[in-house]
């Protein structure tokens, strides 16, 4: 046997529940409310770079080839852009129904989809996969969807003609509902 004193049941049981309310109190501080860049519905919270503009006429994109362009180069028709990325769920599902839109609204209205802060490489081949044909380019640093008042993927933002914000949706859309979006703040399609 053993010559240390044993502890007290009641000094075990004590010590393991302080050690559980320490660990819990310690996820609480840093889980910090949930502040998770991915919400229940598979969305995707952008963080914000201090240093990116907020103009929407000052607003480039990059093509996957790094050619800038700047978004006032779209104006003449409406615009819808789309933001998305490789690894926002939501956004993936939405890319079929955009597509079939594109096709049948044709040069009616202008479709961009931008992924944004996402990796070249990964956003080509979900394009790929989804068999998207729309335009589609890169915006690396948030600058664009921040321009336009985004922070959450997948964010659609419509603009008129001469490029102005005339509607935006955060969220996965249906092709119904992008059919309603678009005819309602156009007047084209149904």
């Amino acid at each position: 046997m053993s010559d240390a004193p044993r502890l007290p049941l009641r000094l075990i049981v004590a010590s393991t529940v302080l050690a559980l309310l320490a660990a819990v109190a310690t996820y609480v501080v840093l889980d910090d409310g949930g502040d998770d860049s991915s919400a229940s519905d598979g969305t995707i919270q952008l963080t914000p770079q201090e240093d990116v503009a907020v103009d929407p006429d000052a607003a480039v994109f990059t093509t996957f080839d790094d050619e800038t362009v700047p978004l006032t180069s779209l104006r003449g028709t409406p615009v819808l852009v789309n933001f998305f990325a490789s690894t926002c769920t939501p956004c993936i599902k939405e890319m079929p129904a955009l597509e079939a839109v594109h096709k049948d609204l044709g040069d009616q209205v202008t479709f961009l989809g931008l992924a944004t802060q996402d990796r070249p490489e990964e956003a080509l081949a979900l394009v790929q996969r989804t068999g998207v044909t729309y335009r589609t380019a890169q915006d690396p640093d948030g600058s664009v969807i921040t321009a336009l008042g985004g922070l959450v993927l997948p964010t659609t933002v419509l603009l008129d003609a001469s490029g102005e914000i005339v509607a935006t949706h955060t969220g996965e859309l249906s092709e119904a509902e992008l059919r309603s979006l678009i005819a309602d703040t156009f007047g084209i399609g149904s």
